[in-house]
């Protein structure tokens, strides 16, 4: 192949600029609260057919074909890809992550699963090491993303497949371009375009985005109409495109030795670096990308690479100009519209990736030993990662502390302040703390994440609001995956005492704790058949008798301490052994029965099988001003914990 450089294409360059402005915008408005993708991805969609339109040509004398079937698949893919990829950039705080996954090139590799399995095909060992390679880097990306969620992977993964196909049936010519529609000629591409309309517009009204709180465009205005020229630029189809920027590449000669266009590796990698840009300078908080997944990234693209194409005698065979498909490599990041192969030419670029296989045996040997060395390299990242990470003792958590909040319109920042009050403490700055807030309300939690502390490791789950604080204790006690840290502190949004609690936490949380109260420590009742407290609460002797013996085998029910306010620290020692079927009855009991939920608060010692807390612990205010008993008089150790 001619090395000789080619006139860059302008068209290309606006495209990678509008593409990364359109998703570092998107990024500044998600992060200020502006939870609205769907409204978004209608005003750039709208827009793009507009101009789309403007470019459509009338022609009467065109003969009428009937619909494809392959042509409505395409148009459908388009139109889901767009939306689930304008989604999962919302719900996935690592933005690089989405890009590098949406910029892998798929379909080649989804082209190259098809022509293996043909029966008119020579099998070849090339296809199972290349897609192997290429789907253990996939592995290496989303190992241990720690700003991965679920949403975003979800949505992710279905704009990824969706995108594959359409660009696999774009490759295969299955697809027609330009489409006539009556007497008007389209790229096919805008058809997609036109079903994702409707479809955005579905799903917004069924969201019900009316009654969110976040809509506001004050403070937003600039990204919002930086977002309305970027977005649709980047979503409108090459062929126009290319019309709109025809003046600017008559003023431009330069040359380079690649171009940026969707089928080159250079156009995720600019899309990259200036999201990477935006990380460092602009972001509150980055995402962040390991240099093994950037390593994981570039093998990845480096397996889908033909390495035959790389030889004179099939360079115009490989059919290089057929590359820039709809690729829809990130958030806003539309298709370029060419015309499709011909039949003919479909073959001569099916011909030409198998030529290792069947014309040129030394070929056929560079190209399996391509394959080879990518391998081995990703097995060297493999082996990297499994060697430096950290060693894990057996039984023991990756979080040091939980801190589980009970959140139901509470001021955002008084949700903060609790947490921030924990983690400041000196036994607790070291440790790795991870804050699971579950929300009960209505406030925004896109305003919570900005504004948390990045110390925190904040995970929101959504509760139904019933059953008080005792529900959100339970659900997650009950949590099925039961992914507990060493320890879990309850606590309100809105804590009682917080600087008495503080201190107890200060005072006598360690390593060895099994049950630390966090509010009053008293024994106020003798038996389960006379327990009251101050507060003119009382509670059948029946029901207190069943709670205790339910979660303290051989014990007799007597000298019960009372906790209280809903804050406590427990261990996944004792939330493991707590007995299940009691704490599903507790919690069908507590959202049935209101008043239950005072029994349930003072019962938290009883259920963690700490039913008597030493007189010996002092008060929360003399302990406050410096009234510190040893750690043994104020909770339950675990024994032969570490």
């Amino acid at each position: 192949m001619s090395t000789s450089t080619q006139q860059l294409q302008c068209h290309h360059i606006v495209r990678v600029v509008a593409v990364a402005t359109s998703l570092v915008t998107a990024r500044h408005l998600f992060a200020n609260g502006f939870h609205y993708p769907l409204l978004m991805l209608l005003a750039h969609v709208s827009i793009a057919l507009v101009l789309e339109g403007l470019g459509a040509r009338s022609d009467a004398t065109v003969t009428q074909k009937p619909p494809r079937p392959w042509q409505a698949l395409f148009a459908v893919l388009v139109a889901v890809g767009l939306v689930f990829t304008y989604h999962s950039f919302l719900h996935n705080r690592n933005t690089t992550l989405g890009v590098m996954l949406l910029g892998l090139d798929w379909a080649t590799v989804l082209g190259r699963a098809g022509r293996w399995v043909r029966q008119d095909k020579q099998r070849t060992v090339e296809f199972p090491l290349s897609i192997t390679t290429f789907l253990v880097c996939v592995v290496l990306i989303l190992w241990k993303e720690n700003w991965l969620v679920g949403k975003g992977i979800e949505f992710l993964l279905i704009a990824v497949i969706c995108i594959a196909i359409a660009r696999h049936l774009w490759l295969s010519g299955l697809v027609e371009s330009p489409v006539t529609l009556s007497t008007v000629t389209v790229d096919a591409y805008s058809l997609g375009l036109a079903v994702c309309l409707p479809l955005a517009a579905f799903l917004l009204l069924v969201t019900g985005w009316y009654n969110r709180r976040d809509f506001d465009v004050k403070d937003r205005v600039v990204w919002m109409l930086i977002s309305a020229i970027t977005g649709p630029l980047s979503l409108m189809s090459e062929t126009r495109l290319k019309k709109l920027t025809s003046l600017l590449q008559n003023k431009i000669s330069c040359h380079a030795r690649m171009d940026p266009n969707f089928g080159s590796a250079a156009f995720p990698l600019l899309v990259l670096a200036i999201v990477e840009v935006d990380n460092w300078l602009t972001q509150h908080r980055p995402s962040t990308t390991s240099a093994v997944q950037w390593f994981a990234f570039a093998i990845a693209y480096l397996t889908t690479v033909d390495i035959t194409s790389m030889t004179p005698s099939t360079a115009l065979a490989a059919g290089a100009s057929y590359i820039p498909i709809p690729n829809f490599k990130t958030q806003d990041e539309p298709a370029d519209e060419i015309k499709s192969p011909t039949p003919e030419e479909t073959e001569a670029m099916d011909s030409a990736g198998f030529i290792c296989a069947s014309e040129s045996p030394s070929v056929r040997h560079l190209s399996l030993a391509w394959h080879a060395i990518l391998g081995s390299l990703a097995l060297l990242l493999v082996f990297y990662c499994a060697v430096g990470a950290p060693y894990t003792e057996p039984g023991k958590r990756s979080w040091d502390l939980d801190i589980v909040v009970a959140w139901y319109d509470e001021p955002i920042e008084q949700v903060i302040s609790t947490v921030q009050m924990v983690l400041e403490l000196p036994n607790i700055s070291g440790r790795k703390v991870r804050t699971i807030v579950y929300n009960k309300g209505t406030l925004n939690e896109t305003e919570l994440e900005v504004n948390f502390p990045t110390q925190g490791g904040l995970v929101i789950r959504q509760l139904e609001n019933v059953g008080r604080e005792g529900d959100t204790y339970l659900s997650h006690v009950l949590e099925s995956e039961q992914d507990w840290a060493s320890h879990t502190l309850f606590i309100q949004a809105e804590p009682h005492d917080p600087g008495y609690l503080q201190a107890r936490l200060e005072d006598y949380y360690v390593q060895q704790t099994g049950f630390l109260s966090l509010s009053h420590v008293r024994n106020f009742c003798p038996s389960c058949d006379t327990c009251n407290d101050h507060s003119g609460w009382t509670e059948d002797g029946a029901v207190l008798r069943e709670i205790f013996e339910r979660s303290n085998n051989h014990k007799t029910c007597q000298d019960i301490s009372l906790t209280y306010r809903g804050q406590f620290v427990v261990s996944s020692r004792r939330m493991k052994e707590a007995n299940q079927e009691l704490l599903r009855d507790l919690r069908s009991r507590v959202i049935n029965e209101e008043r239950f939920g005072y029994t349930l608060e003072r019962s938290w010692g009883t259920i963690f099988q700490c039913p008597t807390i030493s007189e010996r612990c002092p008060t929360l205010l003399s302990g406050w001003i410096g009234n510190r008993a040893a750690v043994e008089d104020c909770q339950c150790l675990d024994k032969g914990a570490l």
